[in-house]
C-alpha cells in the first residue's frame, strides 16, 4: 500500500488512543485510561481528524457521539490492532506460549470463581499477562459483540449472536436467605411458602434474572414483592440483614464467609443452569486463548468447590 495513504489515517498511536475515546465516549475517561492529560488526548484525535479530512466525533449535549467517519475509523482501528495482536501471539506461540495476552470479560456472578481458574493457569503460564473485565450481561454483550475481548463468560447465553461455547460448570440458583430468617432450616417448603416474602432481586435482562423467569412461568409461578439492586455483592449483604431474600448462584454461599446466608430448601430449587466460555464463531483463536479454553475444560472442576456445590444442590432437593 502506498505510504502516504497510510499516513493519512493518523499514526497507531493516534488509532490507540481515539480507540479508548469511542469505547469511553469520553476524553476525560480516556486520558485517565492512557495515563495522558485530557489536553494530550484532544490534540491527538484532532490530528487524526485533520489526516482523515473529517470530523470524527461530535458533542451533543454533554455526550461525545461519534460520526460516520468516526465509526469507519474506530471499526478499522479495531481490525488494525487485532491483526497485530494475533501477529504477536503467534509469535509468543513459536516460543513455545511463554508470553502473550489473555483478555476475559465474565458476568458478575462468574468474578466469585473465575480467579480460582485463573491462579492456577497463571502459575503453569507465569509469562501470559491475563486481564478480565466484569460487567452486567448487557454490557458484555456489548463487548462480544465489538470483539473487544479473546473470551467470554456468561451463564446465559446470547441467543442472537454467532458464537461458540463450551459448558464447563453447573450453575444451581438456590433460594437464600439468612440465617436469621424464620424459614431458615425448615424443609419441605413450597413457592406457597414464600408469597409474603420481598425478593431482592438482580436487573431485568441478567443472566440469573433470565434464568429464574424460566422457571417461574414453566410452573406457573410469580414473584411477589420485589427490590431489584444491580449487585450481588449489595444483594448478599441486604440479605445477610434480613431485608429480603433472594434467588442467586449457589457459589454465593460457597464465597461467603461465616454462616450469615442459608439455602431455603424450596421444592423446584435450586433452578440448575451452566456456565459457559464463549467466543465468535466467526473469529479464530489464539494459541493463548486456545489454551485458557483447553484448561477450563479440563482442570477447572479440580480447582472449584464442586463438592461443596454438589452438597448444597442436593440438600436442597430434598422433599422433608
Amino acid at each position: 500500500m502506498d505510504p502516504a495513504r497510510v499516513a493519512r489515517f493518523g499514526t497507531l498511536r493516534q488509532l490507540e488512543i481515539f480507540l479508548s475515546v469511542a469505547e469511553h465516549s469520553s476524553m476525560a475517561r480516556a486520558a485517565e485510561e492512557l495515563h495522558l492529560s485530557q489536553s494530550a488526548v484532544s490534540v491527538q484525535v484532532g490530528k487524526l481528524a485533520d489526516a482523515v479530512g473529517m470530523p470524527l466525533h461530535e458533542v451533543i449535549g454533554k455526550q461525545l457521539v461519534l460520526t460516520d467517519a468516526g465509526r469507519e475509523v474506530e471499526a478499522a482501528a479495531q481490525a488494525v490492532f487485532e491483526a497485530l495482536r494475533r501477529l504477536d501471539e503467534r509469535v509468543d506461540g513459536l516460543r513455545g506460549l511463554t508470553a502473550g495476552r489473555l483478555r476475559i470479560s465474565v458476568v458478575t456472578t462468574a468474578k466469585y470463581f473465575l480467579p480460582r481458574i485463573l491462579g492456577p493457569f497463571c502459575r503453569e503460564y507465569p509469562g501470559i499477562d491475563v486481564s478480565f473485565h466484569v460487567g452486567n450481561r448487557a454490557q458484555i454483550i456489548d463487548r462480544l459483540d465489538a470483539h473487544r475481548d479473546d473470551l467470554y463468560i456468561f451463564n446465559d447465553l446470547p441467543r442472537d449472536l454467532d458464537i461458540r461455547s463450551h459448558r464447563f460448570l453447573p450453575n444451581p440458583l438456590a433460594v437464600i436467605a439468612s440465617s436469621k430468617h424464620p424459614l431458615a432450616g425448615r424443609r419441605g417448603l413450597r413457592w406457597e411458602d414464600l408469597a409474603g416474602e420481598k425478593f431482592l432481586m438482580r436487573e431485568e435482562g441478567s443472566g440469573t434474572f433470565n434464568a429464574i423467569r424460566r422457571h417461574l412461568e414453566a410452573n406457573g409461578h410469580r414473584l411477589g414483592k420485589t427490590m431489584t439492586i444491580e449487585s450481588n455483592e449489595a444483594i448478599k449483604y441486604a440479605v445477610v440483614e434480613n431485608m429480603g431474600i433472594t434467588i442467586l448462584s449457589a457459589y454465593v454461599l460457597a464465597d461467603a464467609v461465616g454462616h450469615d446466608l442459608v439455602q431455603l430448601r424450596v421444592q423446584g430449587f435450586p433452578i440448575l443452569s451452566d456456565w459457559h466460555v464463549v467466543y465468535p464463531n466467526t473469529r479464530s483463536q489464539s494459541p493463548v486463548a486456545e489454551r485458557f479454553v483447553d484448561f477450563v475444560l479440563r482442570k477447572g472442576p479440580d480447582v472449584l468447590p464442586i463438592e461443596k456445590l454438589e452438597k448444597q444442590v442436593e440438600q436442597a432437593l430434598l422433599k422433608v
